[in-house]
């Protein structure tokens, strides 16, 4: 998936996607652990409880969970921009995240597809992935551009494989964004990170995960990850863009 490749990658190639170093994190603001964590152990949890077992504490790649707990009787629960900044671990990814979940449930994806949990887990998820593997914000905004693309394209006529195969914004939402990035980044993060960090709630195992990238890739983009830079670069402006009410709350 490297930019200006004319060669069309195979299910095996998806799965070869090159590694980035991933770093050690420190704890989200306000946090000892991520929002992102919640999102990876949430069903995985669930189907514990329902099975008489204790959910787990923490991810497969030992992050500390932090569980998101409703606002007290009578206190206004948290805006969205103060979510993010609280459950993200920089100002950048904060906007980033805020924005592109705005835009995602602005396309109507949530209502087309569901997520039982919190919608905004999927953006934080996003964030940190991308923010554990040392992608740059400049790159970040990239990426979930493209993802926003794909996701546009998601909603157009024709996609009834997608509605057939899984109905899940989480997995069609992360996984697109895997693809934008395989396509964007010299050196991508591998989805075995991938799987290991969030892909283990869903799939048995990585080789499951990649079909299902692979679905996405062959059935969902019918072999073209590249798209319209008139269209990348109007959803760049607007994951990077400061909307008036952030700047009330400030």
């Amino acid at each position: 998936f490297m930019v200006g490749s004319s060669s069309l990658p195979s299910s095996a190639a998806v799965h070869g996607a090159r590694s980035g170093s991933s770093s050690s994190m420190p704890a989200a603001r306000g946090a000892p652990g991520t929002a992102a964590s919640s999102a990876a152990n949430g069903d995985k949890k669930d189907e514990d409880e329902e099975k008489g077992r204790p959910g787990t504490a923490s991810s497969s790649s030992g992050a500390v969970h932090r569980q998101i707990v409703p606002s007290p009787a009578g206190e206004l629960p948290m805006s969205n921009y103060a979510f993010f900044v609280k459950y993200t671990y920089s100002n950048e990814c904060a906007l980033l995240a805020y924005n592109f979940h705005e835009l995602v449930t602005h396309l109507g994806i949530f209502e087309q597809f569901a997520y039982r949990h919190d919608h905004r887990l999927i953006s934080v998820t996003l964030a940190y992935i991308f923010y554990r593997y040392q992608v740059h914000h400049c790159d970040m905004a990239l990426d979930l551009a493209v993802t926003l693309v794909y996701l546009e394209d998601v909603r157009m006529p024709g996609q009834s494989e997608l509605h057939e195969h899984s109905r899940d914004a989480f997995n069609l939402i992360c996984y697109l964004a895997f693809l934008a990035h395989a396509f964007n980044a010299d050196r991508t993060i591998r989805l075995s990170d991938w799987y290991k960090e969030i892909g283990w709630r869903s799939f048995k195992n990585c080789r499951q995960l990649n079909g299902y990238v692979f679905f996405l890739f062959s059935q969902v983009r019918r072999f073209r990850l590249r798209v319209s830079e008139t269209r990348v670069k109007r959803y760049i402006q607007k994951l990077c863009s400061v909307p008036s009410q952030i700047q009330n709350e400030s």
